[in-house]
């Protein structure tokens, strides 16, 4: 007897010859190798035990009777205090740190309120001490400015151009007149479109 040719069937090729869509040269070498032929035999038995089963559904109302035993919580629903009271007091661990951190937040609020009513001319001189550099670093940052604007090469000749009363007159109309032309454009684009009336002719 001439051995099989080609090597053995694999699990796709099993799964084609139990759909009868094996390929010709493979379903010689089945034919002829005793040990993939034993192996097909046992899937086709597989397959068989399988149909023969009886298919299962379950019973009506079997979605319903899940839903109603799943708890679903609600992302966006806000703890109610008596369940934040529960956690906090659940052990006595938690219950001491709570009340730690409240006696914590109380006295830092207590203490502040205190030092602020004794201590209100050394606040006044620290507010008027931040005001002051405020303002002298606006100053400075202002002083800044105006003095990198006037190192500009534009500088100049703009300042030059700006000497004649004429061309400040003529430089103030042109801006008004591109302020007019504006205003009114944009009174046109915010203006309701009238309503526009049917009319029956006899």
């Amino acid at each position: 007897m001439n051995p099989a040719p080609g090597p053995h069937l694999s699990a796709d090729d099993f799964d084609a010859w139990l759909s009868g869509a094996l390929a010709p040269d493979t379903g010689e070498h089945l034919d002829r190798c005793p040990e993939c032929q034993e192996r097909a035999d046992g899937e086709r038995e597989i397959v068989a035990m399988l149909d023969s089963l009886s298919l299962m559904s379950p019973t009506p109302g079997f979605a319903d009777r899940v839903m109603l035993s799943v708890a679903l919580p609600d992302p966006f629903a806000l703890r109610t205090l008596g369940s934040f009271r529960q956690r906090v007091l659940a052990t006595p661990q938690a219950a001491a740190l709570a009340a730690t951190i409240a006696v914590l937040i109380v006295g830092s609020m207590t203490a502040s309120i205190v030092w602020s009513l004794g201590h209100q001319q050394t606040l006044a001189a620290m507010g008027s001490w931040l005001t002051t550099e405020a303002w002298n670093a606006g100053w400075i940052a202002l002083r800044g400015t105006a003095s990198t604007l006037i190192e500009q090469p534009w500088y100049t000749a703009l300042r030059s151009s700006l000497d004649h009363p004429a061309r400040w007159a003529m430089l103030s109309a042109f801006a008004s007149l591109a302020y007019v032309m504006g205003v009114v454009a944009l009174r046109r684009l915010l203006a309701l479109p009238a309503p526009r009336m049917a009319h029956v002719h006899p």
